[in-house]
């Protein structure tokens, strides 16, 4: 497959709507769902690849934005795109019988009695989570609420009336609750005037409640960031926007006008990036992320290391001890204010890693029947446990 022949075909199957392109929610209604669309799109790929895909959809989905396609094909260095470090965030083509640690059932961050109510989580003292929808822009693959955004068949509840009234009890009752955080899916999938009418409510609640959204429309549809969202983010104070982001590629010019546009109004902007084999896994990668956002104004914040519960586990998990390597080298050739948290977001709670100059000398790591454990205290004073490569 030719590189110069998938982008020409790409922009002939594109060309026809480009009146249309900067308008989101046309983005979000010709998204690519199944693997024949995205393989005609990309050009084509071997049997493999297809057999791959069409198996691992089966229960699971997959949803590409024209604008994502075009970051992929703008980018595709080889003839093989499926190296391409965008295509790789999106597309399930890793070999079934591979996988390990993910049964579709377990739960990566939710605990039972953290749920208040059927979208409001309360892990830590004083925030709250809203899981505000199940949906998302595009979907990645490697989704720590694969429960929730992944499956087709999702047993999680979205933000309905009752459950949203639920929520905003609750935290007019909790007075230790300092900060709101919408999420999901993407908080940002529903429209302006819902956003507006649910950000209200909010807001109506303290109005020296911190509010904080996390989005990552601004890397899959960077159109989404509307005038209406944006005098909404405005009227209603949103103290901070978190942008979840992956790969340096991500940072077009589109994406850097959506951060322009939220920082105009929002005080804070941070990003959350999450460590993944073959895609971020590298110094030379992460300095550009890192030192790329910060020219940007934008604060990276957490460095998530990949959670085991999630589909494709053998393909986007990497060892601790590559990204203790990897952000201690960072640390002192990094300016600090780029450097990011490098964290476990355990089920309990996340841990901040000690950046340990020789790794294997860390006193966490023990070593059972060949498998490597890593052994911390969460905030809590409770031992947890994770199973590393």
């Amino acid at each position: 497959m030719n590189n110069i022949n998938v982008v020409s075909h790409s922009q002939e199957h594109l060309s026809r709507f480009n009146g249309n392109w900067s308008d989101w929610r046309w983005q979000q209604k010709n998204a690519l769902r199944d693997e024949k669309a995205l393989r005609t799109a990309c050009g084509g790929w071997n049997d493999e690849v297809t057999q791959r895909i069409q198996k691992n959809l089966q229960g699971q989905k997959m949803q590409i934005t024209p604008y994502y396609l075009s970051r992929i094909l703008a980018t595709s260095q080889s003839d093989d795109i499926t190296i391409n470090p965008l295509w790789r965030q999106v597309v399930p083509f890793w070999n079934e019988e591979k996988l390990n640690g993910y049964d579709g059932e377990s739960e990566n961050w939710e605990l039972n009695e953290e749920m208040k109510t059927p979208i409001c989580q309360h892990k830590y003292d004083n925030r709250v989570i809203l899981r505000m929808v199940n949906a998302c822009n595009s979907y990645c693959q490697f989704c720590f609420e694969a429960l929730r955004t992944l499956k087709v068949d999702s047993g999680k509840s979205n933000a309905g009336r009752s459950s949203f009234q639920q929520s905003l009890d609750y935290i007019k009752n909790t007075p230790s609750v300092e900060e709101v955080i919408l999420s999901g899916g993407d908080p940002l999938m529903l429209t302006d005037n819902k956003l507006d009418e649910s950000l209200a409510a909010i807001r109506e609640i303290r109005e020296d409640l911190l509010i904080r959204v996390h989005s990552r429309a601004l890397t899959f549809n960077p159109y989404r960031i509307t005038d209406a969202l944006i005098e909404t983010l405005k009227k209603h104070h949103i103290n901070a926007f978190g942008v979840h982001i992956c790969h340096p590629l991500e940072l077009s010019e589109e994406f850097q006008a959506a951060v322009r546009r939220i920082q105009s109004v929002v005080p804070i902007v941070f990003s959350n990036m999450p460590f993944l084999c073959g895609i971020n896994d590298s110094e030379e990668t992460l300095h550009k992320l890192f030192i790329d956002l910060y020219r940007m104004g934008v604060k990276p914040y957490y460095l998530y290391h990949f959670m085991p519960f999630s589909p494709g586990s053998s393909e986007y998990k990497a060892s601790i001890n590559d990204a203790i390597a990897i952000m201690s080298k960072l640390k002192r050739r990094v300016s600090n204010i780029a450097l990011p948290e490098y964290v476990l977001p355990h089920m309990k709670g996340k841990f901040t890693v000690p950046l340990f100059t020789n790794p294997e000398e860390m006193p966490y790591f023990e070593i059972i029947n060949d498998k490597r454990y890593y052994r911390f205290t969460n905030w809590r004073n409770e031992q947890c446990e994770w199973l590393d490569n």
